[in-house]
């Protein structure tokens, strides 16, 4: 997650605490706090009693839980910075996936290749998804395994940070002559 995200989340949280701690103070009598939020008298009605404790009950564990989103949320990382004594180099996210998707086209028989790379933590971890169309009529399953294969030792010999998870969604090339077959021709 973005810092400018994590700054927002953050803010609206507390802005939405604190809108539910005057909430309860207007219709809860409770001393110090309804003092200072209103000097008049509160409702008596148990059902209004009920439903203000219920409704700030559900806003404040939603602004709870952004706060500790933006708290806890790992950052996203848009590029990989490397610092050695010779000096810094940073590799970016699209141009490892322009990579990965090469690595991948060359293996024979699949086109159409699509590669998505997500890397997150504060020590950097890859999440990549790969979607491809298969043309030779291979054993998809077995294709899959040495596409995640490829991409694994790829993105460790590119970046040298580990993979997490590689997604692979491989599509019989049958599958999208069948589907342009039944579409309407509109001239």
């Amino acid at each position: 997650m973005r810092k400018l995200s994590k700054l927002m989340i953050l803010i609206i949280s507390l802005l939405g605490l604190a809108q539910c701690i005057w909430f309860i103070g207007l219709v809860v009598p409770i001393d110090y706090l309804s003092r200072s939020v209103l000097e008049t008298v509160q409702t008596s009605n148990t059902w209004l009693l009920a439903a203000a404790l219920s409704l700030s009950g559900l806003l404040g564990l939603a602004c709870l839980t952004g706060i500790l989103l933006a708290g806890l949320a790992p950052k996203k990382v848009k590029q990989v910075t490397f610092n050695s004594p010779n000096g810094k180099l940073s590799i970016s996210q699209q141009a490892v996936e322009k990579m990965i998707q090469e690595k991948v086209r060359s293996h024979k028989g699949i086109a159409d290749v699509k590669a998505k790379l997500k890397i997150t933590g504060r020590k950097p971890k890859a999440s990549v998804r790969i979607s491809a169309v298969d043309h030779k009529k291979q054993d998809l399953v077995s294709l899959g395994e040495e596409i995640q294969e490829m991409v694994i030792h790829e993105v460790d010999r590119i970046m040298a940070i580990p993979v997490k998870r590689v997604k692979v969604h491989l599509k019989p090339i049958d599958s999208l002559k069948d589907r342009r077959a039944r579409q309407p021709r509109v001239v």
